[in-house]
Formats: C-alpha cells, structure tokens, sequence
C-alpha cells in the first residue's frame, strides 16, 4: 500500500495538463472519489498505474517526472519531516531507509557507499506492473526533499533509472540538473561522499526526536511484512547453501506447487526470480559486513559457483565491487 498523501495534487496536474483526472482514474478500474482522502492508502499497483494512464491521456511522457518536480515533499507528512529535522544527512538517510514502509510498503531504499560517491538507491517492488512514471515521480521527490536540506541549487552527481531510455531524456537532464542514465539494475541518485557528512543547516534538534517517537509508534502498530513473502525469502535462503535456488525447491518447502506459488507471487506484484536476486543481495551486504567471511566464502554461501559470478551480479546491484563496499 501506498499513503495518499503522494497524489496530494495530482488531480490538479492531471487538468493543468489539460485531461480528466476522473477519466483517468476509471481507465485503471478506480473511483473517482479515490484519491479524496489524503489520510488513506491505495495499492502501490494501482497508483503506478495511476500515473501510467494519466501519463497517457495528457500525452506527457514525463508526467511522473513533472508531477514529482512539482510536489512539496512535505505533503508526504511526517517521513519527510523527521528527514529534513535530522542532525545530518547521513542520519536522515537512515531515517528513510527505517520509516519509508510508513509511506510505501512497495517501496525500498539502500545506500551504498563507493568512495567518493554515495548510491542512494530505489527499487519498487512492482515487477508485475510498468512503473517508469513511478520511478521517475519517486526520485524527483527525493531529490526535492534533499534539496529542502541543502539548498535548492543542490544538485546530485548523477541519476540512473532502472526503465530504458525515453526517446528525449532533456527534459530529465533539466529537472534534475545532472547526466541521467538508463537501464540500470536499480534506481539510484548518486551524491558526492561529503553529504553524508554535513549536518543539516535548518534541521530543528527540538522537533526532531517527537517526530521519531510518531513514526516509531506508527510502526509498532503497522502489520508485520507479508508472511508469503516472508517464508519464501526465508526457503530461498535455505535453499541457496545447496547451489542456485530453484523454483521447484522453494515450493517443495512450502508444500506449494510450483505454479501456486508463481500466481501467489504474481497477486503480491512481485516474481520468483527478483525475491532470489534481492535475498542474495541482502545477504552479500550482511556477510560483507564480517570480515571472517571471504570472498570465495561468500559466493558459496549465496549459491554461485564461482567468485566472478558473485562480482558480477554485486556491480549490477550497487555499482561498485564487493571489495570496493568491504573496503
């Protein structure tokens, strides 16, 4: 689910852009009176879908992008408050890495860092659904919100986006004032090393811990993650001490048959193989982490069966080297 506290102003873009926001929430199959509530939630589906259509019937290729450039990250509420209030930034990344599933339980964020940069990075669990719209609206929010923090002529070191290249990309090279590249494995902005580092200039220390306390009860109250999802991370990673896991082994575990457990994963908008690829990714971060555990160790430990297979797919995931991140 998603807050619909995003599309806080989205109708209004949709008739700026002279279309019928009402004709594009029935082209997803949704009420009109569905985006009325600013403390409700949607499905995350639904509202990539949302921005899919509305991209489509006002003919913006970049309407996520637009919508996004053009919303006040503190519409978001309380997620993006205790940001900005951090002591610093690194903090206030660690703040929407913890607190984001307040926001968007689709949605996950990493950060990487590969000196001298850092790699914010962004994934939606979405794989059933197209989300360009999505994506781009998401990081042109997160670049706005960091630019609350360190002054609007802020500008990151590079963006790189998961979808393949639009056929102009100017329009994204001036949004966010930096080169923008495609067909990576994951969303990311990329920020010089030093960020992190700073201390945020307006952040208020008196504001900041009773907005914690909020989010921190919030969470408390919210549901556990999907047990679903839950058992078949915890079956793979079982699985992967005995070589590549297998569709047919994690549903054996699971006393699913192998087809169930597909349409169970595709109703949850996900698929087998991205739950593999993002389980071995946490994994190889943890095992980095201890530096008891080589390299030759750690391939064998995600089920590859060789260390060059390992480097491959760690590049892909964080764009550095797993020597690099260890270091």
């Amino acid at each position: 689910m998603i807050s619909l506290a995003a599309a806080t102003g989205l109708g209004e873009a949709i008739e700026a852009a002279r279309a019928d926001p009402n004709r594009v929430l029935r082209s997803v199959g949704l009420d009109e009176r569905g985006l009325d509530d600013p403390h409700g939630f949607v499905p995350s589906a639904d509202f990539a879908r949302i921005l899919e259509a509305a991209a489509r019937e006002t003919g913006d290729e970049c309407f996520g992008l637009h919508f996004g450039e053009r919303f006040h990250p503190k519409d978001l509420g309380p997620l993006v408050y205790v940001v900005v209030n951090s002591p610093s930034f690194a903090i206030g990344f660690e703040n929407v890495a913890r607190y984001l599933r307040v926001h968007n339980e689709a949605a996950e964020v990493g950060f990487v860092a590969g000196p001298p940069r850092w790699y914010m990075r962004h994934v939606l669990n979405l794989s059933a659904v197209s989300h360009r719209q999505h994506d781009e609206y998401s990081l042109a929010v997160a670049v706005g919100t960091i630019r609350l923090m360190a002054g609007s002529d802020w500008t990151p070191i590079e963006v790189r986006f998961q979808h393949r290249a639009p056929t102009r990309t100017a329009e994204h090279v001036r949004a966010f004032g930096a080169p923008v590249s495609f067909g990576h494995a994951a969303n990311a902005i990329v920020v010089e090393r030093d960020l992190a580092e700073r201390q945020v200039p307006a952040a208020d220390a008196r504001l900041y811990p009773i907005l914690k306390d909020l989010l921190e009860r919030i969470l408390d109250e919210m549901p556990p993650v999907d047990g679903l999802l839950t058992s078949v991370r915890r079956a793979i990673a079982e699985s992967m001490r005995h070589g590549d896991p297998m569709l047919t082994q994690v549903a054996r575990r699971l006393v699913l048959g192998p087809r169930t457990l597909q349409r169970h994963l595709e109703q949850h908008g996900t698929t087998f193989k991205w739950l593999v690829d993002d389980t071995r990714r946490q994994f190889s971060l943890r095992y980095l982490r201890d530096p008891r555990h080589t390299l030759t160790d750690i391939a064998y430990l995600l089920g590859y069966s060789e260390v060059s297979a390992f480097n491959r797919a760690f590049r892909r995931w964080t764009g550095s080297t797993p020597t690099d991140y260890r270091r």
